[in-house]
């Protein structure tokens, strides 16, 4: 069996609001402008204008976007944030979390110094220690487990661009159980889809060309509400250019409000459209044959195996009119092969997630999109031979969550993890005792999949925790040592070096110095690392990786790198198979794969879920009375990150439970009612109530509710009980191919307040 590379770097990123933010008038922080009279108000608004202060380079933390981000100071005070223009991640623009960056590195309420627990567990007691003292605390709580139990009994949780010292950390003393949340939690299963299809994932800082698309055919990624910047920008120019887009979601999203079509489905059936597109695309004689004689493999195949997904078949389970279905596929391939169907990025829903995407890559093959203006463009690597950095032998040890060779997923990558099966394994302590967890920026009570219940006792059969990061979020709380790490603004990090459309190098130097007691990820890991003696693994700083990168670039390279921010390289071929480039993908067969034989072994061993092309299953459904739980983002909110920010609170005034009207009439409620949820499965009942939006814009029979809200934080000063936690509500299913979670298959009971 052929492994398919999906590894961490190239995974996450490989190593709207727009304008600028300013901390003028924001109690707490610093002011630019401190004027006693309207004259000195005039006088320092012109000085404002023409004098901006020290300039800093910088990318943002605010989400996993990382936009490049000029920093200004003055006085020694950040004053001003402003898109790099010459970033491709963002090109000049910063959405509403990254303008409200200052206020996280100002907040009265993060993490000041090192501290260790006193009382019990999410009491919220600690005292005050030096960093010497916090670095000894983890030998010795860490070293007993590690002689008792083996280097595995540490299980690491990683999320941010500080990754890479953590791992080192983890593998150096030995254990293999590193899990990146975005995997099993996120992308996991879209990035598995890509790769058995493709050869390669769609990665972190997706590949689609929407400015240049005539039909952008999405399924539930809401572009405009998400808000990584530059695909919004890019969604948005699509759409001035003219693009039609068929927006696929049982949610009226910000994305659908320009939409071409708007098929509101029933929730779980997206492969059940999708299969009934590709009908009617191959009895109609619609694929764009030179591509898949050229590069696909499994065509006729295809054809046999979707006879049975008529347009009336997938109506029946979609909801979808059936001629709606066969119009929509007419016109998206009468526009190929300059188009792209699109799958979510949080991927994580109702178990046949792997499979979905498939069929949405069947799609994109079919249309000959790959590697053309409009489709798909190809990531380009930056053109500079790096030096092969040494890191510790990989750990012999099997892995606790399932992943690898042999293993329950053979198919999930093992630089990535399943974090679902950590939690499991910590839970059961099977296949052996993981007796030790460390968080860098990470919050499993927040976002878990295996239930908040099943969560908290996992907490207790732990005898260390460990954690890193910049907030007291939930999980930081029931910590036994906390290192703070100082925010973005306050640090260097390695130069990030980015393969894309038009690959490129920023970098991050500190705009101020640690306004706290705090340190970067790498100084803090090479603390941990020098009591196991195993700091040799930490002897190049970021700020030295900066002067390696120096000696691979010319003089006027770094001189550009230095003054910019942002070192571009634009000779480069993103469309090779329009330019007439001969392509050979990285998959078993070297091309695209309709067909996937990687599946054979599995499908006869276990069956249809594991079939080589998509066979449709009916989700889950819901009982008389329950609804399906669905949850999304909000432009204003990336995980916890913003959840005490007070800028970002003012401009999400509530968070709503979405009902449809048909519901609401049953259940006899109304618009602005106060309502809880009621876990069907396990009973639990929303903490406090939350006003009833009553909309057509959610399908009848499900509920929604924005992400990353409701959380229990007893450090915060303000946001803490606002929203709904929706771990107390989602399912603990898994995809049986990528092993990622499954949160779309709960179900709840809306009562009145």
């Amino acid at each position: 069996m052929r492994r398919h590379k999906i590894d961490r770097r190239g995974f996450l990123k490989l190593a709207g609001v727009t304008g600028v933010a300013t901390t003028a008038g924001l109690t707490g922080l610093p002011s630019p402008l401190k004027a006693s009279t309207e004259q000195e108000a005039k006088k320092g608004a012109r000085f404002l204008k023409y004098d901006r202060g020290v300039h800093s380079p910088n990318f943002c933390e605010m989400c996993f976007w990382n936009c490049g981000v000029d920093v200004y100071t003055r006085d020694g005070k950040i004053h001003k944030l402003e898109g790099n223009k010459l970033n491709p991640n963002n090109s000049g623009h910063l959405c509403a979390k990254g303008n409200a960056g200052i206020v996280s590195t100002y907040d009265p309420d993060r993490i000041k110094s090192p501290l260790i627990r006193t009382g019990k567990r999410g009491e919220g007691k600690f005292k005050k220690v030096s960093w010497e003292e916090a670095y000894k605390y983890v030998h010795e709580k860490l070293n007993p487990l590690i002689e008792k139990h083996g280097a595995e009994t540490l299980a690491t949780f990683m999320h941010g661009t500080g990754e890479p010292y953590p791992h080192m950390f983890t593998m150096a003393l030995g254990s293999p159980n590193i899990t990146i949340p975005a995997y099993s939690q996120c992308m996991g299963s879209r990035e598995m889809a890509w790769a058995l299809t493709f050869g390669t994932g769609v990665s972190g800082h997706e590949t689609f060309d929407m400015a240049y698309s005539k039909h952008m055919m999405i399924f539930g990624r809401n572009m405009a509400g998400a808000v990584q910047v530059r695909e919004a920008k890019d969604f948005a120019e699509g759409l001035s250019r003219g693009s039609k887009l068929t927006y696929i979601d049982p949610r009226q999203s910000e994305s659908c409000v320009n939409a071409t079509d708007w098929l509101q489905l029933n929730p779980g059936s997206d492969l059940a459209l999708a299969l009934g597109f590709i009908h009617v695309i191959l009895k109609e004689n619609l694929a764009n044959m030179d591509f898949v004689r050229e590069y696909c493999y499994g065509y006729n195949e295809l054809i046999e195996h979707t006879k049975e997904y008529t347009p009336q078949w997938a109506s029946e389970k979609t909801g979808i009119d059936a001629k709606t279905i066969e119009r929509v596929a007419r016109d998206f391939a009468k526009d190929a092969p300059n188009v792209v169907a699109i799958p979510p990025r949080r991927m994580t829903r109702y178990g046949n997630d792997t499979q979905t995407v498939r069929a949405i890559a069947i799609l994109n093959a079919l249309m000959g999109s790959w590697g053309v203006p409009g489709g798909i463009f190809v990531r380009n690597k930056v053109p500079i031979d790096f030096p092969k950095e040494e890191h510790p032998h990989h750990p012999k040890a099997r892995r606790a969550d399932g992943v690898g060779e042999g293993e329950k997923y053979p198919f999930a990558p093992p630089p990535l993890g399943r974090t679902n099966g950590i939690y499991e394994a910590t839970l059961t302590q099977k296949p052996y005792p993981i007796k030790a967890w460390l968080l860098y920026g990470t919050n499993p009570l927040s976002h878990s999949s295996v239930g908040v219940n099943d969560i908290y006792k996992a907490i207790d059969n732990l005898d260390l925790i460990i954690a890193i990061d910049t907030q007291f979020s939930d999980t930081v709380m029931y910590s036994d040592v906390i290192f703070p790490e100082s925010t973005y603004l306050e640090r260097y990090d390695a130069p990030y070096i980015q393969k894309d459309k038009i690959p490129f190098i920023a970098l991050r130097k500190p705009a101020i110095k640690p306004i706290y007691d705090t340190k970067g990820a790498f100084e803090i890991c090479k603390g941990m690392a020098k009591e196991f003696g195993l700091e040799k693994w930490f002897e190049t700083s970021p700020e030295e990786k900066v002067e390696e990168l120096s000696k691979l670039l010319t003089k006027e390279q770094m001189e550009t790198l230095e003054k910019d921010g942002v070192l571009r390289f634009e000779d480069v071929e993103p469309y090779p198979i329009a330019s007439g480039v001969k392509t050979r993908f990285k998959t078993t067969t070297g091309k695209v794969q309709l067909y996937v034989p990687d599946l054979d072994e599995s499908y006869k061993k276990y069956g249809d879920d594991f079939s080589p092309m998509p066979k449709y299953k009916d989700p889950i459904m819901p009982k008389e009375g329950e609804f399906r739980m669905l949850f999304g983002r909000t432009p204003h909110n990336s995980h916890a990150r913003g959840q005490n920010n007070s800028l970002l609170l003012e401009l999400q005034d509530d968070t709503p439970i979405w009902i449809n009207p048909v519901d609401a009439k049953k259940l006899g409620f109304k618009h602005g009612d106060d309502v809880f949820l009621i876990n069907t499965k396990t009973g639990y009942k929303s903490e406090h109530t939350e006003k009833l939006k009553v909309t057509k814009r959610i399908k009848e029979g499900s509920v929604f509710i924005h992400h990353g809200f409701g959380h229990d934080s007893s450090a915060w000063s303000r946001g803490d009980k606002k929203g709904i936690k929706e771990n107390w509500f989602i399912s603990d299913g898994v995809d049986p191919i990528s092993g990622a979670a499954a949160f779309h298959n709960g179900f709840v009971k809306v009562v009145k307040g």
